[in-house]
């Protein structure tokens, strides 16, 4: 609390904080042991500074920081080059690293630093302390350092490092190890998270915010060249391949492309390195800070920034704009991209299963794959692995199974496999507009709904899948939906179609044109106003027209249900691939 006073804090703001501070207590815990209670009684915390606070590091560093003004004061350390910066220690949270240029001084380092400590009454980690004594570029070993009667701390030998911010060092880092170390911590966060139930975006966000800060850490530190930086995004995803979550053929550019532009959202690791190498060196050439320009001036190819070497030669930094451009060139791959990229497709909904969605990551990988167009068909078989497969459907044996004729065109599952799919995201509609009207009371999931063939409560009636016997021969008279409001005086036609990405708008216009006749008669027949035309559209590959908003609000429907009606698509889309893939040739 003295500390918080000497910065000025407000009296109000130190009473609180004193309060809180008196109540600070912990309860151990005891899992797994039968024969004491599995949780012990409150324990107050008499000192120190309780780690479980919020603002315990903030309280911390506020503590420690007068220990930095002392030791800066003292006008004791170790001088960079003749006439540079004098740099007596280097404090991070609780690690201090002190430097002198011979062993009086170091003394006297270490009595500022145990004076300061007595005075807050912080205990030295002698079994965390070292000293290390460097004569002529040479380790030099010594009996240790007595500072007190109870502090000594031991000196390093040659063969020995210390760490200091998680770092192995002697007269410098032992590059070798360090990259093992790290790669080994990498990989074994990866696999951890590979081996999790989390959902595929939860694993990639994961992946970003826990796995890659290993490597990210050590960017600037270590010497990494681009064939290891190759070599781990290769290796990373062979791991997500092994794990099914990246088909092997599929795009390597969306793969590092963010989620809200239709790609994965990883990380990739070279770019990482490249951009923080970068931006670091720009930081350090435009810093004027006596040290930083000290340091400039001697880093002569000793850091990865080469900060003294004139004509370094800047790594390549590819953005999201260079991947996309390269994704978009692709034969196979690039299909795709330009659908997602139409003047009648909405970006945004059309990639919400992306960042909102819950999909496994299998699964989500096998859609992507299916989008990328490298699934394993006849006609991939004969024109891309040039195995000599004949390029005959499995199903209808026609020529041509492609990935699009397999999700959308095959005649064999039109009254099967394509009706499944398209009845889930009926059942959603018709659910909704059930709860909606209040002619069912219990929401469940749309996979277990059966719609009942009529539902009326005196004001709305609701049609499900029924032919609909006009005074007039009408060919078309046999909508998924039918909502007839007798307090509105109007009809509602509701539509579903599940085309190919390409056919999108061409099937929602077909959709209106083909119960324009029905309209007309239903409007004579129920003696309703007016009678309207709802397509409900959705490729098979989750795509979403920009005119579905509409359409919804002319059902009274939030637009959450586009991403229920999304998901709906692509795991109907995902089990038609992979029943049909396991039809024998």
């Amino acid at each position: 609390m003295r500390v918080l006073e000497l910065y000025k804090i407000d009296s109000t703001l130190r009473t609180f904080l004193m309060s809180c501070m008196g109540q600070w207590s912990t309860v151990l815990s005891y899992p797994g042991c039968r024969y004491i209670q599995r949780y012990s009684e409150p324990v107050r915390i008499e000192r120190g500074i309780f780690q479980g606070d919020s603002l315990s590091p903030l309280r911390f560093c506020l503590a420690l920081n007068p220990l930095s003004t002392l030791l800066e004061n003292s006008g004791l350390g170790y001088q960079l080059k003749r006439g540079g910066q004098v740099i007596s220690h280097l404090l991070y949270m609780d690690d201090l690293k002190l430097f002198a240029p011979n062993n009086l001084q170091l003394m006297e380092l270490l009595k500022v630093t145990e004076i300061f400590s007595s005075a807050i009454r912080m205990e030295f980690g002698v079994d965390k302390c070292a000293v290390m004594h460097v004569k002529r570029g040479e380790v030099v070993e010594s009996v240790g350092t007595q500072l007190t009667e109870y502090i000594n701390l031991r000196s390093l030998s040659s063969t020995e490092t210390y760490k200091y911010l998680s770092m192995s060092e002697a007269l410098g880092i032992n590059i070798t190890d360090m990259k093992q170390s790290v790669k080994e911590r990498f990989f074994g966060r990866l696999k951890k998270v590979l081996n999790s139930l989390l959902s595929g975006g939860n694993e990639v966000r994961a992946f970003n915010g826990w796995v890659m800060p290993v490597l990210m850490y050590s960017f600037g530190i270590l010497k990494w060249t681009q064939t290891e930086l190759d070599a781990l995004d290769r290796r990373v995803r062979t791991l997500l391949t092994a794990y099914r979550m990246h088909h092997p053929r599929s795009s390597v550019m969306r793969l590092y492309i963010p989620r809200k532009c239709g790609g994965r959202g990883f990380l990739n690791a070279k770019t990482l390195h490249n951009r923080e190498v970068c931006n670091l060196r720009e930081y350090f050439l435009a810093a004027d800070v006596g040290m930083h320009r000290d340091v400039v001036a001697v880093d002569i190819r000793l850091t990865p920034l080469s900060l003294a070497v004139e004509n370094w030669r800047k790594p390549v930094v590819l953005d999201t704009n260079d991947r996309r451009e390269v994704w978009q060139s692709k034969e196979l791959h690039g299909r795709f991209f330009q659908a997602l990229h139409g003047p009648d497709v909405d970006l945004e909904a059309s990639v919400a299963w992306l960042r909102f969605g819950d999909l496994f990551g299998e699964t989500e990988g096998f859609v992507c794959a299916i989008m990328d167009e490298v699934i394993m068909t006849n006609k991939y078989r004969r024109f891309n692995v040039k195995d000599g497969t004949v390029d005959i459907c499995r199903a209808c044996h026609r020529p041509g199974e492609s990935i699009r004729h397999i999700i959308s065109g095959c005649p064999s599952l039109a009254n099967g496999e394509y009706l499944h799919r398209h009845n889930l995201v009926a059942r959603i509609i018709h659910q909704q507009l059930a709860l909606k009207y209040s002619l069912v009371t219990l929401e469940v999931p749309y996979y277990r709904y059966v719609p009942d063939p009529v539902l009326d409560n005196g004001h709305i009636t609701l049609y499900w899948d029924r032919s609909i016997i006009t005074d007039r021969t009408v060919v078309a008279n046999k909508p998924d939906i039918v909502v007839v409001d007798r307090i509105e005086r109007r009809a509602i036609i509701v539509d579903i179609s599940v085309p190919h990405d390409e056919n999108l708008v061409k099937a929602e216009k077909e959709k209106q044109n083909k119960y324009i006749d029905l309209a007309r008669e239903v409007v004579d027949m129920w003696e309703v106003d007016s009678a309207i035309i709802v397509p409900i559209v959705v490729s098979g590959n989750g795509l979403i027209a920009k005119s579905l908003d509409e359409h919804l609000r002319r059902l009274s429907l939030g637009g959450w249900i586009k991403g229920l009606i999304q998901k709906a698509v692509l795991l109907g889309t995902a089990r038609i691939v992979r029943k049909f893939l396991s039809l024998q040739l």
